[in-house]
C-alpha cells in the first residue's frame, strides 16, 4: 500500500466515524424542508416553524432584504418577507442559511477554498433551479435548488476529517495543499451520499452525490442530467479548485437531454455572474 492509499484509508475511515467532525444539518431547516412539500401548509406554519430558530430566521430575513430579492421597502419581519416572496423562495432561502454556516475552516490549508466551496454550491443551487425553469420542468425547482446545493457537500466531510486527524497529529500540519485536494476530490461523492443519508434527506439528493461525476448517466434523470450540466458552467466559468475555460457544457449529452443549446447557457453564465456578484452571497 503507497503512502497515498494509506492516507486516503485513514481519512476515509475518519469520515465513517461519528463526532463532531461530521456537518450537522440545522433541524429546523430540515422541518421547513419537509412542509414546503405538503401542498396544504399554511405561511403562518412555515414562520412559526421558522422563528424556533432566531439564528436561522435572522440570516433568513437578512438574505430576503439583499439586494436581489429585496423591493422598496425591506421587510421587518418573516411574515413580510414570506408574502413578498413566497413559501417556495423562503425556503430556498433557508436551505442556504443553514447550509452556509457549515462553509467554515481555521486550518489554513483550507480557508480559501471552502470559500470557494461555498460560492460554488450556491452557484450550482441557483444555477440549478434556472435550468428546470428553462428546460420546462420548472415543477422540479425546489428540488433542483437542493440538489445542486448539496451535490458537493461530500467535499465538507472530507475536509473537517483532515482538520481532525491535523488536530490529533495523526497526519502532518504541512500535508501539501495538491495532496489534500486529491483527498477531497476523490472521497467526495462517497461521504456525501453518507451524510445525505445521516441527514435522512430522500435518497435522491444522495444518489446525486454519489454518482453526478460518474462517465456516464441516465440523462431521462432530469435532476441528475441537471447538476451534472451546472456543474460543468461551474467549472468553466473557474468555480472550484481549478479554472477549466475549455470546457464546453453545451456540447455534452445533459445539455441535449435538456434541450440547451450554447446560447442558453450563455445566458446562464451572465445570470450567475450577475446573481453572485450581489448581497446575497456576503448576506448568506
Amino acid at each position: 500500500m503507497t503512502r497515498t492509499d494509506s492516507l486516503r484509508e485513514l481519512i476515509a475511515q475518519t469520515g465513517r466515524t461519528p463526532g463532531t467532525h461530521i456537518p450537522v444539518f440545522n433541524p429546523v431547516a430540515l422541518e421547513v424542508l419537509k412542509l414546503a412539500h405538503d401542498e396544504k401548509v399554511s405561511l403562518a406554519r412555515i414562520e412559526s416553524t421558522l422563528l424556533r430558530d432566531p439564528v436561522l430566521s435572522a440570516q433568513v430575513l437578512r438574505m430576503a432584504n439583499s439586494s436581489r430579492y429585496g423591493g422598496l421597502a425591506a421587510a421587518a419581519t418573516l411574515k413580510q418577507a414570506l408574502s413578498r416572496l413566497g413559501a417556495q423562495q423562503v425556503v430556498r432561502l433557508a436551505m442556504a442559511a443553514a447550509q452556509v454556516s457549515l462553509y467554515q475552516s481555521r486550518h489554513p490549508l483550507f480557508r480559501a477554498s471552502i470559500g470557494e466551496l461555498w460560492k460554488t454550491a450556491l452557484a450550482s443551487a441557483i444555477g440549478a433551479a434556472w435550468i428546470v425553469h428553462r428546460s420546462n420542468h420548472g415543477e422540479m425547482a425546489e428540488q433542483a435548488f437542493l440538489a445542486g446545493l448539496l451535490h458537493d457537500v461530500g467535499k465538507l466531510v472530507v475536509m473537517r476529517s483532515i482538520e481532525k486527524l491535523v488536530s490529533e497529529q495523526k497526519i502532518e500540519a504541512s500535508l501539501p495543499e495538491a495532496v489534500a485536494l486529491e483527498m477531497v476530490n476523490t472521497l467526495h461523492c462517497e461521504f456525501g451520499f453518507e451524510l445525505t443519508r445521516r441527514w435522512n434527506l430522500p435518497e435522491a439528493y444522495g444518489v446525486i452525490c454519489r454518482d453526478h461525476h460518474l462517465e456516464t448517466c441516465d440523462t431521462g434523470n432530469v435532476l441528475m442530467a441537471t447538476v451534472r450540466l451546472i456543474d460543468e458552467v461551474c467549472r468553466r466559468m473557474g468555480m472550484g479548485c481549478v479554472a477549466e475555460p475549455e470546457r464546453m457544457p453545451a456540447a455534452g449529452e445533459e445539455a441535449a437531454a435538456l434541450m440547451l443549446n450554447d446560447v442558453a447557457l450563455a445566458d446562464l453564465e451572465v445570470t450567475l455572474e450577475d446573481k453572485l456578484g450581489l448581497n446575497v452571497v456576503a448576506a448568506a
